[in-house]
């Protein structure tokens, strides 16, 4: 049995954090959530967080430098990354900089339960 993943969600957009910690919270995840970077840091510093889901554009903090920060100072954090610009420069740095994972907004959210599934089942055999 999966022990239960303690998931941050990081976006400046209101309702895309409700409806994730929603989904996820009946999905048995704890969810906890951030609407920048800054407080994503914060959140990082007190609490055991497994897995961060970011957004890429962000005010004040974008998703890649909350990946950098995250890679630098928590390296058994995982991290994935949402996006609506599909870009290939973004994709490719976002991945070099150490992200579990992808994807391009909109999305279901069941296709971003199989990325954190198959990162939760990973992290199991480390």
């Amino acid at each position: 049995m999966m022990r239960k993943f303690n998931i941050l969600i990081v976006d400046d957009e209101d309702n895309m954090l409700q409806m994730l910690k929603t989904f996820f919270t009946e999905k048995e995840f704890c969810c906890f959530t951030a609407q920048n970077g800054i407080k994503a840091l914060e959140i990082l510093g007190k609490e055991d967080i497994d897995i961060v889901i970011t957004d890429m554009k962000m005010p004040e903090m974008d998703g890649l430098e909350l990946l950098k920060n995250i890679k630098e100072k928590h390296k058994n954090i995982s991290a994935v990354i949402m996006t609506g610009f599909s870009e290939e420069y973004t994709t490719t740095e976002a991945l070099n900089l150490g992200a579990d994972g992808y994807i391009t907004k909109p999305f279901r959210n069941k296709e971003l339960l199989l990325i954190l599934k198959r990162i939760q089942q990973l992290n199991q055999y480390e």
